[in-house]
């Protein structure tokens, strides 16, 4: 008797990639956004204090003076309440910092409860010196629209990644909401009002990397609700009308963020949720039409099974920093295992090393 039983495909050609990898928070670091700030720091919005689903999870900001090496203390921006989880990042024009996010507050007795269904608004917090400080409140979406409640705020699913600073001024932010529908908002007063939502993809979609390609092009990346894929969109008419989603990386593999590099190249990186786990990357050279599969970036392979969400940017001198989490790191098996449990890091690298 013969059986046959096929398995996942992850063949590939892996190339030495020189990287440095610093730590950027320990004891917590999930869904981390990184940004460049208007002093010459990076920040990262991220979130610690309790597990992956946890009610005591608080939102927190941390910022690196030295491009990514050295990093701060946590920064409070919200904990009000029950679980401030998954938020979103960006920088006004001015240099104002935004960050959204939701209180995730469906919990009975500290356990997460399926059954209970308690609408998530839309919160916002803003910082007007570099994240020293913060002040949250409920966000200003012009209505009317499905997710519109009078009462308890914008209500959604949750936000996701950076937030783009378009070059008339405008912040554009992505968030999803049931049914696996894609949306992003955007304000022209710097977060304190946002304009009706535009639709990006409904079909079985949430978190959602945005990408500024120039002249009114963006490219939009979002994880499958099904197989866990990544599927991009392209606009071509400044977000007003999307491209039908093509799927790009293979199941387990998301959430992604994207970014367009100074030489034009296009990143993206990944999280693959599966084994081998790990923090994967793509380029492309022609805004994201197709990707160069024979070279696939291998940027951490030693993640625990939580791991992922990375995000991107890159600094002033052209390096790439890329940051991420995961929920383990085996830093040494000798005299006895070393290992650092939930954090964030970052990696350092080269555009000239990329393929």
């Amino acid at each position: 008797m013969y059986y046959r039983r096929p398995l996942h495909n992850l063949s590939g050609v892996y190339k030495p990639l020189p990287t440095q990898r610093f730590v950027m928070m320990t004891m917590g670091g999930y869904w981390p956004i990184i940004q460049k700030l208007h002093n010459g720091h990076l920040g990262v919005v991220t979130r610690d204090s309790d597990f992956h689903v946890g009610e005591r999870g608080r939102l927190v900001f941390v910022h690196s003076p030295d491009g990514g090496e050295s990093w701060s203390h946590s920064i409070v921006i919200s904990e009000d309440g029950q679980d401030n989880r998954n938020p979103a990042f960006g920088v006004t024009k001015n240099g104002t910092l935004l960050a959204s996010f939701i209180k995730q507050v469906n919990y009975t007795d500290g356990a997460y409860d399926a059954v209970q269904k308690i609408p998530n608004p839309l919160y916002i917090s803003r910082s007007e010196d570099n994240g020293l400080t913060w002040t949250t409140e409920l966000a200003k979406v012009e209505g009317p629209g499905e997710y519109t409640s009078p009462d308890n705020g914008f209500i959604i699913s949750s936000p996701f990644g950076k937030m783009i600073t378009r070059s008339d001024g405008s912040v554009m932010m992505h968030y999803h909401t049931k049914g696996g529908v894609t949306w992003f908002i955007t304000s022209n007063d710097d977060g304190h009002t946002w304009n009706s939502p535009t639709l990006i993809a409904d079909g079985g979609y949430n978190e959602t990397g945005l990408c500024d390609l120039g002249d009114g092009r963006f490219l939009a990346v979002f994880r499958s609700n099904g197989d866990g894929s990544l599927s991009q969109a392209h606009s071509d008419d400044n977000g007003e009308t999307w491209s039908s989603p093509v799927q790009i990386t293979e199941a387990t593999e998301h959430p992604g963020d994207v970014i367009k590099l100074a030489d034009g190249r296009i990143l993206l990186t990944y999280g693959r949720r599966t084994t081998p786990f790990g923090i994967l990357g793509l380029i492309s050279h022609d805004d994201g039409k197709t990707w160069d599969t024979n070279n696939r970036l291998l940027l951490v392979a030693d993640a625990g099974n939580d791991q992922g969400y990375p995000s991107n940017i890159q600094r002033d001198d052209g390096a790439i920093v890329t940051i991420y989490y995961s929920d383990q790191l085996i830093v040494s098996r000798r005299p006895r295992p070393n290992i650092i449990g939930i954090h964030g890091a970052s990696v350092i690298y080269k555009p000239e090393d990329l393929p």
